[in-house]
């Protein structure tokens, strides 16, 4: 059966089973009710479908960050993508810059990766732990040579990627919106969410 048949089938299967139990319901129950349990039972349906062909990664479900945080990925169909962490570098006495290193692996056939920048008008941003806002207001991406299937160490310090003037007190970057573009088919925000910031550390 092909995987395109299969999903049809399991997520009919569950709609039934709930309607089922809807039916069985006291003719008094309120529609409402019925409705809800209906709705729930399509969303376990499509969460069973995603697990059994794989598309709970590709959907851009938040994970968590070995060094700290979450993080979400829509690109992940294409992309493989790690932060290593996000590293801070002293300008001045109370304020610095902070960039990213990742490690991405290739899934699509590409040979090319770029981040940071403006994508469909929304910028790569940062927010920390207070609120205070850093975006990048760069219009295209810095393009890194990668390959399929291998894992790429990228230091993400040029004009596109880097958030300047970061108050020294940033200890966390609530959220970090970086702009991706592979291809006109995979490109998007991927988010991170509560990472910590090291200051004037060398990234390991």
């Amino acid at each position: 059966m092909e995987e395109k048949d299969m999903r049809k089938t399991i997520k009919a299967l569950l709609v039934c089973v709930v309607m089922a139990f809807a039916g069985s319901m006291p003719a008094s129950a309120q529609f409402g009710n019925i409705l809800k349990k209906a709705k729930e039972g399509l969303e376990k349906a499509n969460q069973v479908v995603g697990t059994l062909t794989g598309e709970s990664a590709a959907t851009g479900s938040e994970v968590a960050i070995a060094s700290g945080g979450t993080m979400q990925n829509p690109l992940a169909a294409a992309v493989d993508v790690e932060l290593v962490g996000a590293y801070g570098t002293s300008t001045s006495e109370n304020y610095g810059k902070v960039n990213l290193v990742l490690k991405v692996k290739m899934i699509a056939n590409k040979s090319r990766i770029g981040f940071g920048g403006t994508l469909n008008a929304d910028k790569t941003m940062a927010v920390d732990q207070d609120g205070n806002s850093y975006p990048n207001g760069t219009m295209g991406q810095h393009y890194y040579d990668v390959a399929e299937g291998i894992v790429t160490k990228l230091t993400l310090n040029d004009g596109s990627t880097v958030f300047t003037d970061v108050k020294k007190t940033a200890k966390t970057m609530q959220v970090i919106k970086l702009a991706c573009y592979i291809d006109g088919q995979y490109r998007g925000m991927i988010t991170f969410k509560n990472v910590p910031v090291q200051w004037d550390v060398q990234p390991q």
